[in-house]
């Protein structure tokens, strides 16, 4: 280490290192010394997928807030109108690093759904199924640029199929944004007025209350705090 003047560099002057790791054209940081969990893998190899890219602007709501809205399984018919196949709520798994979903539905426009739906930690939305029964995926991590806010960098895309030209692939990826848009579309006039309160959920929120007990329980760290003024 130096300094640009050259004057020798104070004995406890340090950069704390966050654990990074490249991915998907994403550098992924975890907030902590060591990852709790291991980064997710999509279950083909990149060359044979047709990959895009996509940020947002900020929200004025917390992460962990954007995710809840995701378990809150009520939505699912309000305000998306799915037609759902099966209850969700029966898919349910709470992991010690994860929660998340099954939902087998027809959308709005009937185009079928049937995915996967992961949160791992209180930040990455994670999604993997069929779209009309094409598979593709959707990852959405959440950045926190400030107390309050977040900011969603959406990675997505799907596995080429046999003998499909370019235009084909990104016409499917062109209708898969669609799709995706018009539902976070539908969740942006909610997310900046959820509120909790301990004590007010009702029988039909059990997956939310299954979510906000994930919330409370996952662990807490600052390991950059002996480094920042």
């Amino acid at each position: 280490m130096a300094t640009g003047i050259g004057d020798p560099v104070p004995p406890r002057a340090r950069l704390f290192r966050f654990p990074t790791v490249e991915r998907y054209g994403i550098v992924w940081a975890f907030n902590g010394e060591e990852p709790l969990f291991e980064l997710p893998e999509l279950p083909y190899p990149d060359d044979e997928l047709v990959v895009r890219r996509s940020m947002l602007d900020e929200m004025p709501v917390e992460p962990w807030l954007v995710q809840a809205h995701t378990m809150d399984l009520q939505h699912l018919s309000l305000p998306h109108e799915f037609e759902l196949a099966e209850d969700p709520n029966d898919s349910v798994r709470v992991g010690r690093y994860s929660v998340g979903f099954d939902l087998r539905a027809r959308l709005r426009g009937d185009a079928d759904f049937d995915v996967r739906v992961d949160i791992h930690g209180t930040n990455i939305f994670w999604q993997t199924g069929t779209l009309d029964g094409r598979w593709f995926f959707w990852i959405a991590p959440l950045a926190i640029p400030g107390p309050g806010r977040s900011r969603a960098t959406f990675v997505f895309g799907a596995r080429r199929e046999e003998g499909e030209d370019t235009v084909a692939a990104e016409a499917f990826l062109d209708r898969a944004f669609s799709v995706m848009m018009d539902l976070f579309n539908d969740d942006t006039p909610v997310l900046g007025t959820i509120r909790f309160r301990p004590g007010l959920l009702t029988r039909s929120d059990r997956a939310l209350d299954r979510y906000l007990q994930y919330v409370r329980d996952y662990p807490r760290a600052n390991p950059a705090a002996d480094f920042l003024v």
